[in-house]
């Protein structure tokens, strides 16, 4: 069944993710994704703020210790030229904003990353990079969208990899994903996506490793469109 407009998100990011958010520690590229995926879910921003509050209850606990005597300065001069852990900067290019599709804005998460407009792909499928400070070189970030009733090529994954869905929905395998849901593949995974018939889908998707493309087609194209 179809997600339908309004629904809340059915499928969210992993416990580990949520968990690692909330404490800072997941890096740049997975901390995307769980903040595009926040503002579409009451529930996951329920379990960020109760790890929130786990943690500074742990601290509280703790014992006091004695700091350095220079422990507030180092700490101010660390804030002044470090960026929160895990959090990509949002930086602002003056350029005008991107429309992904009318009524659908850019995310507040994806602020100042987008380095291009929509560039052709393959038939019915476009695609935005992302710029991402602090992702590691074999790290990727885009935007796709994807025409209504067209598949993606098939492939597998030489990596982790997640799709959070910004608009429409789209069908791999079995499982329906609307808008604000999060399907996360690791290497294991070969799948064929296929974009709502209706609607189509825009996606925010984050990747680590090239993709392992299936058909003969796929892969004489895949230098070209650099997936």
């Amino acid at each position: 069944m179809s997600p339908t407009p309004g629904d809340p998100p059915r499928h969210h990011p992993s416990d580990d993710l949520l968990l690692r958010h909330a404490a800072g520690r997941l890096p740049p590229i997975q901390s995307l994704v769980v903040s595009t995926h926040l503002p579409f879910c009451t529930q996951c921003r329920a379990a960020i703020r109760l790890g929130d509050d786990i943690g500074g209850a742990l601290l509280a606990e703790m014992p006091p210790d004695d700091m350095a005597a220079d422990a507030l300065s180092r700490t101010l001069t660390r804030l002044d030229v470090t960026a929160a852990p895990g959090a990509p900067e949002v930086r602002h290019t003056g350029r005008p904003p991107v429309e992904l599709a009318s009524g659908v804005p850019l995310p507040a998460s994806l602020q100042g990353t987008v380095r291009s407009r929509w560039r052709w792909v393959a038939p019915g499928i476009n695609r935005i990079a992302l710029d991402i400070p602090g992702a590691a070189r074999d790290e990727r970030a885009y935007l796709l969208r994807v025409a209504p009733g067209t598949k993606l090529p098939e492939h597998g994954h030489n990596g982790w990899e997640a799709t959070c869905v910004l608009s429409g929905h789209f069908t791999d395998s079995t499982v329906d994903y609307g808008p604000g849901d999060v399907a996360e593949m690791d290497g294991a995974s070969i799948h064929q996506p296929v974009s709502g018939g209706d609607t189509g889908c825009i996606c925010l998707i984050v990747r680590q490793g090239n993709l392992r493309p299936r058909g003969v087609i796929a892969r004489l194209m895949q230098p070209f469109v650099g997936v």
